[in-house]
């Protein structure tokens, strides 16, 4: 069994994706090199996670905890090589599609903002369209689906990787290195202050 597919499993055994050290490592310094996506869509990759999680006065945003460049990293050393092939040709789509009168604002926006009956026949599309394509058949998605599929996707790796981040995980969440002993039955304010637990 390689790498990938232990570290695959052990993240599906746990609920959480649990990474290599590499990887939390690459996302604190803010130079990096990419690993999967290329400097531009790095850079639309940034952009996109900073309005899905743009921060406020008191939390930092996507951009600040390195979310984009952990997305790179688990895209490049988790993610299968089909999934990656869809991956980048949404992500060429989603680049083509943006222009002044539709920019980053506009998909993300329109995105999350789809009405659940037109959510359900995309979900159908993009469903037909993985299985004509693992069957060999030439199929495209609009840019609306291509851009929803790729931006739903990422936002839950993106989400993963904002808490589990370093910054939020300790300064912002409740956090305990080395977990006492179990108290039941007690509420979350009395436990943590009202806190969700980091880890």
């Amino acid at each position: 069994m390689n790498r990938r597919e232990v570290l695959k499993k052990l993240g599906l055994s746990f609920g959480v994706v649990i990474a290599s050290p590499v990887l939390f490592h690459a996302s604190c310094g803010k130079k990096s090199t990419t690993h999967f996506f290329n400097e531009l869509e790095l850079q639309l990759l940034i952009e996109t996670s900073d309005m899905i999680i743009p921060g406020s006065n008191v939390l930092p945003k996507a951009s600040d905890v390195g979310v984009a460049e952990y997305v790179d990293h688990y895209v490049a050393d988790i993610v299968e090589d089909d999934e990656q092939k869809q991956l980048r040709a949404f992500m060429q789509q989603y680049l083509k599609a943006i222009n002044p009168e539709k920019p980053t604002e506009y998909w993300v926006q329109n995105t999350f903002s789809v009405e659940w009956d037109t959510r359900d026949q995309w979900h159908d599309e993009i469903n037909n369209f993985e299985k004509s394509t693992k069957q060999g058949q030439k199929s495209e998605l609009s840019d609306e689906i291509a851009i929803f599929a790729l931006l739903t996707n990422l936002k839950s790796l993106m989400i993963r990787a904002y808490r589990g981040s370093e910054l939020v995980g300790e300064q912002f969440l409740a956090y305990d290195p080395i977990p006492g002993r179990h108290i039941g039955c007690i509420d979350l304010d009395e436990a943590t202050g009202g806190k969700s637990w980091s880890l």
